[in-house]
C-alpha cells in the first residue's frame, strides 16, 4: 500500500492501494492507443457498451469522482443516439436514457448525505449553516419531483459556497459535480428522440467523440485503480464489445521460469 514519506500530497497516490506484484514489460505505446476506436465494433454494440457503462459508474459513484465523467459520456452518447434511425434502437436508447435517470436519481440522497455530513461535522447539526444548505431536509431529494431536484441541488451549492472557507473548495466542486450530472441525465432522458437529418461526417465526428470519452473514463478508472485490474468488470463489460474472430491482444510474453531453490 501508498505509504507516509513516499508519496507528496496532491500525486494522485491513494492509501491502502496494493503493493507493486511481480508483471511483466508491455509496449508502453499501447497504452495510447484508443480501443474503443477499433473499427469493427458495430454502432449497436457500441451504444450497448456505454449505456451498460453508464449505468455501471452510477451506481458506483458514491465519492463522486466519477461525476464528471458520467455528464461528458452521457453527452457524448446522447449526441450519437441522435443520429440513430433505426426505430427499434431507438426505443431502446429512450429505456436506457430513462433507466440512467432513475438509477442517478437513486443514489442523490446518498451523494447529498456525504456533503451534509462534512457540513455537520464543522459546524454542527442543529447548526444554521446545515439549514441553509437544506432547508426543506435532506428528505426532500428522495421525496422532490425530478424537475424540482437542480433547484434543491443549487440550494445545496449556494449554501456549501457561503461557507467554502471553513468547508473547502473540493465540497464545493463535488455538489457542483452532483448537479451537473443530474442537469445533464434528466435532460437526456426528456428531450425528444425524433430523428435528426445528421451528415455522414456529423455522424462520424459524434462516434469518434464518445469513442475518445469511453477511453478516457478507461484512463480514469486506471488512475482510481492502479495495480487493481480485477476491478475494471465492475465499471465496464467488455463482452458486451466483442467481435467473433475479431484479432486477438497484443500476446503475453512467456513467464520466465522461476530457478529453483537451493
Amino acid at each position: 500500500m501508498a505509504r507516509w514519506g513516499f508519496a507528496f500530497f496532491d500525486s494522485g497516490v491513494r492509501f491502502d492501494q496494493p503493493d507493486a506484484h511481480p508483471t511483466h514489460m508491455r509496449n508502453l505505446s499501447r497504452f495510447l492507443e484508443n480501443p474503443f476506436d477499433d473499427v469493427a465494433i458495430g454502432i449497436a454494440r457500441l451504444i450497448a457498451f456505454t449505456t451498460d457503462h453508464l449505468q455501471r459508474m452510477i451506481a458506483n459513484n458514491s465519492g463522486g469522482e466519477l461525476s464528471p465523467r458520467i455528464t461528458a459520456t452521457t453527452s457524448a452518447l446522447g449526441q450519437v443516439t441522435d443520429c440513430v434511425t433505426d426505430d427499434q434502437t431507438r426505443l431502446g436508447i429512450r429505456k436506457a436514457r430513462k433507466q440512467s435517470k432513475d438509477n442517478f436519481r437513486a443514489a442523490i440522497p446518498a451523494g447529498v448525505a456525504k456533503m451534509i455530513g462534512a457540513v455537520t461535522a464543522e459546524f454542527g447539526p442543529e447548526s444554521p449553516e446545515v439549514t441553509e444548505c437544506v432547508p426543506q431536509g435532506r428528505t426532500v431529494f428522495s421525496t422532490c419531483q425530478d424537475d424540482e431536484m437542480s433547484g434543491h441541488l443549487q440550494t445545496l451549492i449556494n449554501g456549501i459556497t457561503a461557507h467554502q472557507a471553513a468547508l473547502g473548495a473540493p465540497l464545493v466542486t463535488k455538489a457542483t459535480n452532483l448537479k451537473t450530472a443530474w442537469v445533464t441525465i434528466y435532460n437526456a432522458s426528456e428531450v425528444s428522440t425524433g430523428a435528426k437529418t445528421v451528415s455522414e461526417q456529423g455522424k462520424q465526428f459524434a462516434r469518434e467523440n464518445l469513442q475518445l470519452m469511453l477511453y478516457l473514463n478507461l484512463v480514469k478508472l486506471m488512475e482510481m485503480f492502479p495495480r487493481q485490474p480485477e476491478k475494471l468488470t465492475l465499471y465496464m463489460q467488455q463482452s458486451l464489445l466483442e467481435v467473433p474472430g475479431g484479432e486477438e491482444e497484443e500476446p503475453e510474453p512467456p513467464v520466465p521460469p522461476v530457478p529453483p531453490t537451493p
